[in-house]
């Protein structure tokens, strides 16, 4: 595959760059030097994720443009959800209990192949920049807590939502693992309080009350959807 042309580009992340192509397709190209198991890794995770029947882009293939990897995707056309209720202010909660919905979803779906959040978690805890004291008491804690079989998006935040034509879909799932409900909610509660601003920028006391009050919402919206025992979220906020 020929390099793409630059003004087809779309975005850019710490791990690739999207392009569009004819077709209503995009290439998700990633960086040069990236591990090769990363992008092997997350186009088997897509093909599973496809195949669970859940809102999501499909996934026709990887490839290879300029000397980088690359995985090509349905493009997902619309604003993603944090976009949205900039837009629309008055549709928050709406949007917020859509992604609920879809969390609900995801953690329905059974992935026996997929490999564990715990696993994830600890790889993650290995490579934090941590003294060893902390990080033992980490792992130390991590394996007290339950496995899960559920599906787990792993960076499910208003980001990585897309509000298109048909609904709203859900995006990269690099992350993907399978788990239990109460690790990718806390996740997600962390994101949508602690996450960066836009572009990077500091986050004001303002935009820091609107988070805590719109994670604080969602946690509840979910719980109240899956009656999900609030134990288990004080387990899992301890990492």
């Amino acid at each position: 595959m020929h390099a793409p042309d630059p003004s087809t580009f779309i975005a850019a992340g710490a791990s690739a760059q999207v392009f569009r192509l004819d077709g209503g397709r995009v290439l998700k190209l990633f960086h040069a030097g990236i591990d090769p198991g990363i992008v092997v890794r997350e186009y088997e995770i897509a093909r599973v994720v496809q195949a669970s029947g859940l809102p999501v882009p499909d996934v026709f293939g990887q490839t290879e443009a300029d000397g980088r990897p690359g995985i090509i995707y349905a493009e997902m056309r619309g604003p993603n959800l944090l976009a949205y209720i900039a837009r629309k202010p008055h549709r928050a909660r709406w949007a917020l209990d859509q992604m609920a919905r879809l969390q609900q979803q995801i953690q329905a779906c059974r992935v026996p192949t997929l490999r564990s959040r715990k696993l994830v978690l600890m790889e993650d805890i290995g490579a934090a920049p941590v003294g060893d004291e902390l990080r033992a008491a980490a792992i130390a804690r991590l394996e007290q807590l339950d496995e899960g079989d559920g599906l787990t998006h792993g960076d499910l935040h208003p980001g990585n939502l897309i509000v298109t034509a048909q609904g709203v879909a859900v995006i990269d799932w690099s992350r993907a693992a399978r788990g239990t409900i109460a690790t990718d909610l806390v996740r997600t509660e962390m994101v949508m309080r602690f996450g960066p601003g836009r572009a990077g920028a500091p986050v004001g006391a303002a935009e820091g009350a609107i988070r805590d009050m719109a994670s604080g919402w969602y946690v509840r919206r979910y719980r109240a959807l899956t009656g999900l025992d609030p134990e288990a979220l004080t387990a899992w906020r301890a990492l």
